[in-house]
C-alpha cells in the first residue's frame, strides 16, 4: 500500500494488518476505491466510483456484472479499528460499509467517502476528514450545506454530523444507481440557482474583482474591466467544482449535486456551466485543452438550451468574456489556464 494511502487510512481507523478481505481500485499508483471482498458489496461499491471514459466504463461494468468480476480487483488484508472514526460513524448511524472512496493523492487535505447502505437497503454517504486542513474543508462544506440545502431541490440536506476533537464527517442521502444527467437537465438546474431578483452590475460583484485583481498582464485586465462596464448579470449560487461526477441522476430524473467545498452563496453565473462542459471536452472526450475549449464557446452559442441560459442570466453577446474570465478564474488551479484565458476572443 502506497504511503500516502496508508497514512490516511490508519489514521481514520483502517488496519491493514488485520484479517479482513478487501478488493482494491487503483489509479496512478493509489487507491482510489476500498471495497469489502464480497460481490455484492463490490458491485455497489463501484457505484461510487463513476468513470466518465469508456475504457475505465467498460471495466467497471465487467467487474459489476460478470459473477467473478472482483476478482480483477487485487486483493489486500485489513480491517476496521474500534473506536477510530470510521467505526464511530457506521456504528451511530446503524450502517453497513459498502466501500471507502478516497479523495486526490496530490491534496494535503486529503478526505475520504463512505457509502453506507441502510437496514431498509437505502444508501448514504459520509465525507469525513482528519487532520486541521481536511477538517477546514469538510467544515466550510457543511456550513455551506446548512445555509443553503433548503433553497434548492438539488443541495443535499445534512442528515448527520460528527465534529470530533481531531476530525469531523456529515452524511448525505445518496441515489441507488446514480446514473449521467443530459445537458438540457444540466442548463435547468443551473437555470433554478439564479435569485429572484433584478440582474446587477458585474463589476460590482465581489468574486468578479477578486478574479480580476489577480491578472497580471495589464493589457488583459484592462479588457475585462472595460468589456463588464454597464454589464447586468442574475446573482446566483456557485459550484466552483461543477464537474460530471459530482452531479448525479436517480433512475426517476431527480438530481442531486455534491461536493460543495467551494461553494459560494454569491457567484458568478456561467462560470459553473463553463467548467462542466470544459471538464467533458477534456478529461472525458480526452480533447486538448485548446481544442475543449474551443468546443466549449461553441456550445454555448450555439446549443439551443445553452444559448437560452447564457441570455438569461446576461451574457448575451459576451460568450468569450465568460469563457475567459472562467479561465482567469481557475488560475490557482489550472497550469495552464493564462494561456486558454489568452486565446478566447471575440467572433
Amino acid at each position: 500500500m502506497d504511503v500516502k494511502d496508508k497514512g490516511v487510512l490508519a489514521a481514520l481507523g483502517f488496519d491493514d494488518h488485520g484479517e479482513g478481505s478487501w478488493r482494491v481500485l487503483r489509479r496512478g499508483g493509489h487507491i482510489l476505491l476500498l471495497v469489502p471482498d464480497c460481490a455484492s458489496l463490490v458491485s455497489k461499491g463501484l457505484q461510487l466510483y463513476r468513470p466518465q471514459r469508456l475504457p475505465a466504463r467498460l471495466f467497471v461494468g465487467a467487474v459489476s456484472r460478470f459473477p467473478f468480476g472482483r476478482l480483477l480487483l487485487k486483493r489486500i488484508k485489513g480491517s476496521i479499528s474500534n473506536g477510530a472514526a470510521i467505526q464511530t460513524v457506521l456504528e451511530t448511524t446503524e450502517a453497513t460499509l459498502v466501500c471507502i472512496l478516497l479523495g486526490n493523492p496530490s491534496q494535503k487535505e486529503r478526505r475520504i467517502i463512505l457509502l453506507a447502505e441502510t437496514g431498509t437497503g437505502h444508501h448514504f454517504i459520509i465525507k469525513l476528514g482528519w487532520g486541521v486542513l481536511a477538517v477546514e474543508k469538510i467544515s466550510r462544506e457543511r456550513k455551506f450545506l446548512e445555509m443553503n440545502a433548503g433553497r434548492n431541490a438539488v443541495i443535499p440536506s445534512l442528515t448527520r454530523v460528527w465534529r470530533e476533537e481531531q476530525w469531523e464527517a456529515f452524511a448525505i442521502p445518496y441515489f441507488d444507481a446514480p446514473g449521467d444527467v443530459p445537458v438540457e437537465k444540466i442548463c435547468e438546474v443551473l437555470k433554478s440557482w439564479c435569485f429572484d431578483s433584478p440582474a446587477v452590475q458585474l463589476s460590482n460583484l465581489d468574486e468578479w474583482m477578486e478574479v480580476v485583481s489577480r491578472i497580471s498582464d495589464v493589457k488583459e485586465r484592462e479588457y475585462l474591466i472595460n468589456r463588464s462596464v454597464g454589464l447586468k448579470i442574475k446573482k446566483s449560487l456557485s459550484h466552483r467544482d461543477f464537474a460530471p461526477w459530482n452531479v448525479l441522476s436517480s433512475k426517476n430524473g431527480d438530481v442531486s449535486v455534491i461536493d460543495w467545498e467551494f461553494g459560494r452563496e454569491e457567484g458568478i453565473p456561467g462560470w459553473d456551466l463553463v467548467h462542466y462542459l470544459f471538464l467533458s471536452a477534456h478529461l472525458v472526450d480526452r480533447l486538448s485543452a485548446s481544442e475543449a475549449s474551443i468546443r466549449v464557446v461553441d456550445l454555448l452559442e450555439s446549443k439551443a438550451k445553452c444559448v437560452e441560459l447564457v441570455k438569461y442570466w446576461g451574457w448575451a453577446g459576451n460568450v468569450d468574456l465568460l469563457v475567459k474570465s472562467y479561465f482567469y478564474s481557475m488560475s490557482e488551479q489550472m497550469e495552464d489556464s493564462t494561456e486558454l484565458a489568452k486565446a478566447v476572443h471575440a467572433a
